[in-house]
């Protein structure tokens, strides 16, 4: 299959530590012996890429300027390279964004948002038949939660569970304890995430005004004994020192939000004091995507409310904004058209 020559992406560049993104022309990529080139449905904007824009990458990442965003997609094979034998023209499919080391897909490499793309086939999964191209665009943050949920020992219906920050990640974690048996509580400060949070089958939701008044808030619906399983995936400081108020006796907390600011000060007595068990998780490895896809498929879990907007490669800068406007927005997604 020959594809035309014209190409856009989402280009980021710095140019003496002025960032800047524009979609832009850019060449048709190339087709490695061991590679595939997708066309794109759909993309979502991640943290990471806010960093690179608006912040400061992770220093240990290898990042390469200038290249194209993207390494949350979902997207149909249109050519295959021919050492390639588990993927055909015409195969909805999704992949991970790990290349080796500090080496990551939209980062260090080209990634997904132009009209084509190349991609090793090695990183890429098939989507089930009953999985819409939208439902697996976000099948890395629920590979994220359902990463932690494993590593922390999982949920089942005695255990009362709260969410604390309901961004994708935090969202995924919410459909899918509640799909789970769990009953479930979030905490936000976005009105529009709680909404979310409660369409999703949240229980209780909380407004994070003050820290007294969360707490007064968390205690009034557990009849003050705390909660089973408390999820940090705000990656603020504050967020994250409230866990050990919120947390009841023998209770686990599950750091998943990132941050680089020092929490304000804690009691690390509580740790003792409750019996508490404290790990964290972070991102999801290679292995943990295709049983996310087959917990989509199995259970009919369906994501796609989570997404606030949808905007072109055009519109790429207005994508950003709305990405970082966590009050406002929820998760923001590209696609070449902007449906």
């Amino acid at each position: 299959m020959t594809l035309t020559a014209m190409n856009q992406g989402v280009v980021v560049r710095n140019e003496g530590g002025r960032i800047s993104v524009a979609c832009e022309s850019i060449s048709m990529p190339e087709l490695f012996d061991d590679s595939l080139i997708v066309e794109p449905a759909y993309i979502g904007i991640c943290g990471s890429d806010l960093d690179q824009v608006f912040a400061k990458t992770d220093p240990s990442f290898q990042v390469e300027y200038p290249h194209t965003l993207g390494h949350e997609w979902s997207g149909t094979v249109k050519q295959v390279g021919k050492k390639v034998t588990t993927f055909k023209v015409g195969d909805e499919i999704i992949g991970h964004g790990h290349l080796g080391g500090q080496r990551w897909f939209g980062v260090s490499t080209d990634g997904a948002m132009a009209d084509h793309f190349s991609v090793p086939a090695s990183m890429c999964f098939t989507i089930p038949k009953d999985v819409t191209l939208k439902q697996a665009a976000l099948i890395e943050p629920l590979a994220c939660a359902l990463q932690g949920l494993r590593k922390a020992g999982g949920v089942d219906p005695g255990h009362n569970v709260t969410v604390i920050g309901c961004g994708a990640i935090g969202l995924s974690m919410i459909t899918l304890v509640k799909e789970l048996g769990a009953t479930v509580i979030a905490i936000d400060r976005s009105e529009l995430r709680l909404q979310l949070a409660k369409k999703l089958g949240a229980d209780e939701v909380i407004v994070h005004n003050t820290r007294e008044e969360t707490i007064a808030s968390l205690n009034s619906f557990t009849g003050g004994q705390g909660s089973d399983f408390i999820v940090e995936a705000s990656g603020n400081a504050n967020g994250q020192s409230l866990t050990f108020d919120l947390s009841a006796n023998n209770a686990r907390i599950l750091f998943m939000g990132i941050t680089h600011n020092l929490a304000q000060e804690v009691s690390l007595f509580q740790i003792q004091n409750k019996n508490l068990t404290v790990l964290s998780s972070v991102g999801a490895p290679t292995e943990i995507w295709e049983p996310a896809l087959k917990v989509v498929s199995r259970t009919k879990m369906d994501l796609t409310p989570i997404v606030s907007d949808i905007f072109s490669f055009i519109e790429c800068n207005q994508g950003l904004l709305a990405a970082k406007d966590s009050v406002n927005h929820a998760k923001v997604l590209l696609s070449p058209s902007g449906k």
